[in-house]
């Protein structure tokens, strides 16, 4: 049976009375659709547990009023275990409950390719408003989690008089760049926030649930140990490697198998994954994972066969009775693809803002897969969507060469960073320039975006292949709004340009904010470091005291065993000897600010200078100047 078959098949064999009501036909073999409220939660895909009490949410008000109104689609969007399919089937049941619902597989409609339309001829037309799905009141088409050429056509669908479409989607899949387009008329999209706010958090709390607040829903919810254990076998406390030969390649073989399946249903690209390409990634992740172990060398990485047994066992086993099988195999027109289980993606989520990153391999099947004309287009589409998912690496290949200027409501300033550093750590310096160069052109100099701003000017005044007026007013922007450390870092390398231009006062006041933002951020270490160019260069220029006063801190910050103390030690008693050998002709030094001064307490070198240009710095004290 086509997909279409598989969606039509409750309204051929089912007829409207006069009322608008349901009735049997005798004629047909296919059940009636069963109404909302006969269906149970869990088939209308709300993880487990089922129990669970319910609470308000703050979009409850939003979701009822789109289901109860008069809209026909009503798409809730929200992050995954963000609780937007529970959400929306509690509101259709209370709302729409004498209604019949089907439930039509979204991967399946999405077939091989999501990015670019539905698969289903006949689905597209109804959608468009050209009449495929005859008109049937009282009846509600229900699609949980849906991909983004699904979403999009659902976000300008006109179904025939009478039909109601609920539908859930991940929030990454509205950014612009991935689903086009406006909102046309008859369509609400209500969007849930990312976490939990306070309020809702103490509803949870009010009828027994210990959801904190800025956390997820489901997080509290639902367990996801033993998928994450799936996963990463290593986390659960078992041995990679168990005891009889060839058991440990069938766990690599199993957790390579689904951790390819997940990270490619987590890109978005295609939904289902083809049984070639499964193949490919699976045996490049079975590598990357055996390389993680020092076990059996070579004799440890899983083989076709290996990874052919897994894919098997993988679709056939149930979690639980009753629950979908770890690895769904879909037989679609275009072949035969495999998609995991919800939870799983969930935990991989959780994963990966834990630093999981997949192996290169993925980044160069994605970029075979989108190499073709005819799909190139869509490059930066699942650029973006890797950018959701932390991907970095990936989403910086697929994105560039960064854009001039990035549109309005695309990819931000935040996200231009982390590009940035992926492309960095890449080795392709010359395309980070551009990226951090997007973010400092995106952000106004205004305070608003002071730490993106001093983070983006570190790295570019680390470049040693900048022009140096350049990076000096990089640095010089770290100096002014970076953290202390930070700040600290940009100070020593700034002094270094003076240096090199002959600006040696400048290069003073760029040691001594160097100095006074060490000593802000407590790194002993980085202050010493700092006060030992300061008093070498105070010594050269003849400022005795000053010189005196720095290199007596360096010895009290790392003793005279350390190299830099037994330096400054070693300058002191030059400065003596030289000084008992001269005729003492009065205090010849020229310390232009008033800095010299006797003692261990000398140094005290000025403040930074005020992090904001409107906030005029204090008429008292002088200012080191750069």
């Amino acid at each position: 049976m086509t997909a279409t078959g598989r969606w039509r098949a409750p309204l051929d064999g089912a007829r409207r009375t006069g009322r608008g009501r349901w009735a049997p036909d005798p004629t047909s073999e296919v059940p009636d659709p069963p109404l909302c409220s006969e269906v149970d939660l869990a088939a209308l895909g709300v993880h487990a547990p089922l129990a669970a009490p319910a609470f308000e949410r703050d979009a409850d008000h939003r979701i009822e009023a789109a289901v109860g109104g008069g809209d026909p689609v009503v798409i809730v969007v929200g992050p995954r275990l963000g609780g937007a399919t529970h959400a929306l089937a509690r509101a259709a049941r209370l709302l729409l409950g004498d209604h019949r619902v089907i439930r039509p597989d979204p991967a399946t409609l999405g077939g091989s390719d999501p990015l670019a339309s539905p698969a289903d001829p006949a689905l597209v037309a109804s959608l468009a408003g050209g009449g495929a799905l005859p008109g049937s009141p009282g009846l509600v088409v229900w699609l949980d989690a849906v991909g983004p050429a699904l979403l999009g056509a659902l976000r300008r669908a006109r179904p025939p008089a009478g039909v109601r479409i609920l539908a859930t989607a991940d929030s990454a899949l509205l950014h612009p760049d991935v689903v086009r387009g406006d909102v046309g008329d008859g369509v609400t999209v209500v969007r849930l926030p990312e976490t939990l706010s306070a309020a809702e958090a103490a509803h949870a709390e009010a009828v027994g649930l210990s959801v904190p607040s800025g956390s997820r829903l489901g997080e509290g919810l639902v367990d996801l140990t033993p998928h994450r254990g799936l996963l990463v076998p290593g986390d659960s406390g078992r041995s990679w490697r168990p005891g009889r030969r060839g058991e440990g390649r069938t766990t690599t073989a199993r957790a390579a198998v689904l951790r390819a399946a997940v990270d490619w249903d987590r890109l978005g690209v295609p939904h289902a994954l083809p049984t070639p390409l499964l193949a490919r990634l699976a045996l490049a992740y079975a590598r990357d994972l055996a390389g993680d172990d020092d076990g059996d060398g070579p004799d440890s990485v899983p083989g076709v066969d290996d990874l052919g047994r897994a894919v098997e066992s993988l679709v056939a086993e149930r979690p639980r009775r009753g629950e979908p099988p770890l690895l769904r195999r879909l037989r679609l027109s275009e072949g035969v693809h495999h998609v995991p289980s919800g939870l799983l993606t969930a935990a991989a989520d959780a994963l990966g803002a834990d630093g999981w990153t997949p192996p290169a391999r993925l980044g160069e099947v994605v970029g075979d897969v989108l190499d073709p004309p005819q799909v190139r287009a869509r490059r930066r589409a699942v650029g973006v969507l890797a950018l959701a998912r932390r991907f970095d690496d990936l989403a910086a290949l697929l994105l560039r060469p960064p854009p001039d200027g990035a549109a309005p409501g695309s990819t931000t300033p935040g996200e231009h960073y982390r590009l940035g550093v992926a492309s960095l750590q890449a080795g392709r310096p010359a395309e980070a320039r551009r990226w951090f160069a997007a973010v400092l052109a995106g952000t106004p100099d205004d305070g608003t975006e002071r730490s993106l701003r001093a983070r983006t000017a570190f790295w570019l005044g680390l470049d040693r292949d900048a022009e140096p007026t350049e990076r000096r007013r990089h640095l010089e922007l770290v100096v002014r709004d970076g953290p202390p450390r930070d700040a600290s870092d940009a100070g020593l390398l700034l002094a270094g340009l003076e240096r090199d231009a002959g600006r040696f006062d400048a290069q003073r006041g760029c040691l001594r904010a160097a100095v006074a933002s060490a000593r802000e951020a407590g790194d002993d270490t980085r202050e010493a470091e700092a006060s030992l160019d300061l008093a070498h260069l105070d010594r050269l220029r003849g400022r005795t005291v000053d010189a005196r006063a720095a290199y007596s801190r360096v010895r009290e910050l790392l003793g005279d065993d350390s190299p830099g103390g037994s330096a400054a030690a070693r300058s002191l008693a030059e400065m003596e000897t030289a000084a008992r050998r001269e005729p003492d002709d009065g205090d010849d030094e020229h310390d232009d600010d008033g800095a010299g001064r006797a003692g261990t307490d000398g140094l005290v070198p000025d403040p930074v200078p005020e992090q904001r240009q409107d906030e005029p710095a204090p008429a008292e004290g002088p200012r080191a100047s750069l």
